[in-house]
């Protein structure tokens, strides 16, 4: 293996870390590669995947692909919402639930998180949202502290469903606000002024019955140094318990990305300035005594745990349900159908609506205890070559790499890495760095 192949993923070691370390950022989504089963026999190797005993930490995730109107940031647009979808909508994932709930797979362990995400889950009728909430409480085996995550959008969710979702069992709301200023919003597509956005927030958080999450993103076009601010200012104003700080990622194709290049909205931040802007934020949360639990996350008191986002980015196992809904049971990763008439189909037949379905490859495990290093900004190397597919070269053969990303102050740290506040704004390029430095490793150490 030579150095320059490694030194594809070196940092540049001059200027601001945080601005310059990097010219691109990288992404990571949850979970492995793997071996394609193919789709003739889905349902075979499911129904012996139901068949097993699952252990270990589990989190169980519920899609809702409809939207209201495409935001210009999103790039997981799917469906245009009706009100006519709720019933049939929730009439198909209660059966998807019956359908897996009695087997081993689901009842062999506890289930620690619930994560209703989208799309829009607010968008639903708050009838569909109090039989999907009662009914998973009902069929599946939940921790006694088990985190029940609802997300949503200010617009749909009116008191009847926040009180509805509260007493069914949700104890946990994460609501992407991105932005309280009106003009920015208004120019993303959200319909709510600020002002209706900080009044919502103060209701939830006054009832004081479960955990208030909110979603800023930082580098928005229009988003000024002096916006930035008093965004994280009203955050901490409003005493949320916990907030997301993401940068913004304009997505090729996206209605942002067209808008920008055809002169209809201001471009937005570039990466250095997106950089300042994070050091800003963590600075700022940090002066006011709260906890970052991830690169990207805070929490400003102990009801805050984010469950569901650190196990999924660790590995967990991961029950999906849902058309467009992606999980992990015992070493294999799967997808459902994102177009709805395929997953409706395949549901009234009684089959798993699976569209993928792969067997993770050896790497898992170690991709897995990166991911989650990155994502808690500790990463145990020493701990990796414990790993069966690893050795005692693989540490000696990321010296250079960790020298070039120390030199740039992206981590501290020998046997153990920590992230600076430049290495947690690159974390995802971090990550995938680290992803690709194992595959080469393992590309030169295949058996001849």
């Amino acid at each position: 293996m030579s150095v320059s192949e490694l030194e594809q993923l070196f940092a540049n070691t001059s200027g601001n870390p945080i601005q310059h370390a990097f010219t691109r950022r990288g992404g990571h989504m949850p979970g492995a590669a793997g071996t394609d089963i193919p789709v003739e026999d889905h349902q075979d190797v499911w129904s012996q995947l139901q068949a097993k005993r699952r252990s270990g930490p589990t989190v169980m995730y519920l899609h809702v692909p409809f939207c209201a109107n495409h935001c210009l940031f999103c790039g997981f647009y799917r469906n245009k919402w009706q009100e006519a979808h709720s019933a049939p909508y929730t009439n198909a994932l209660i059966k998807e639930l019956e359908r897996d709930a009695s087997s081993l797979a689901s009842t062999s362990g506890p289930i620690n998180a619930v994560y209703f995400g989208g799309g829009t889950p607010t968008a639903l009728h708050a009838k569909d949202l109090q039989r999907l909430i009662r009914r998973i409480t009902d069929l599946f085996p939940l921790a006694a502290d088990c985190e029940i995550t609802v997300e949503g959008r200010i617009y749909h969710f009116d008191d009847d469903k926040i009180e509805t979702c509260l007493d069914a069992g949700a104890n946990r709301f994460s609501t992407g606000v991105q932005s309280f200023n009106t003009q920015v919003r208004r120019r993303q597509g959200r319909k709510a002024t600020g002002e209706e956005a900080i009044r919502f927030f103060e209701g939830l958080r006054d009832r004081n019955r479960a955990a208030i999450i909110c979603d800023l993103i930082l580098g928005l076009p229009d988003q000024s140094a002096d916006v930035w601010l008093h965004d994280l200012q009203t955050v901490t104003d409003l005493g949320l318990d916990g907030v997301d700080l993401y940068t913004l990622a304009v997505f090729p194709g996206s209605p942002l990305s067209l808008a920008i290049k055809k002169g209809r909205i201001s471009p937005s931040a570039p990466l250095p300035e997106q950089g300042l802007m994070y050091q800003t934020g963590l600075e700022y949360l940090a002066a006011r005594g709260w906890r970052q639990l991830s690169s990207s996350h805070w929490a400003r008191g102990t009801r805050e745990r984010n469950l569901y986002n650190s196990l999924l980015k660790s590995g967990a196992q991961c029950l999906a349900f849902g058309a467009g809904a992606g999980g992990g049971l015992n070493n294999f990763s799967y997808t459902n159908h994102a177009d709805l008439a395929a997953y409706y189909e395949q549901v009234n037949r009684g089959v798993k609506p699976l569209a993928s379905l792969s067997k993770n490859d050896a790497l898992a495990t170690p991709l897995n205890h990166l991911a989650a290093g990155v994502e808690s900004m500790r990463i145990d190397l020493a701990a990796l070559e414990s790993n069966e597919h690893l050795d005692q070269g693989f540490l000696q053969f990321m010296t250079p790499l960790l020298d070039n990303w120390r030199a740039a102050q992206l981590v501290e740290g020998e046997a153990v890495l920590t992230l600076t506040t430049a290495g947690r704004f690159w974390h995802q390029t971090l990550l995938t760095n680290l992803k690709a430095a194992l595959r080469l490793w393992c590309a030169s150490h295949q058996p001849t």
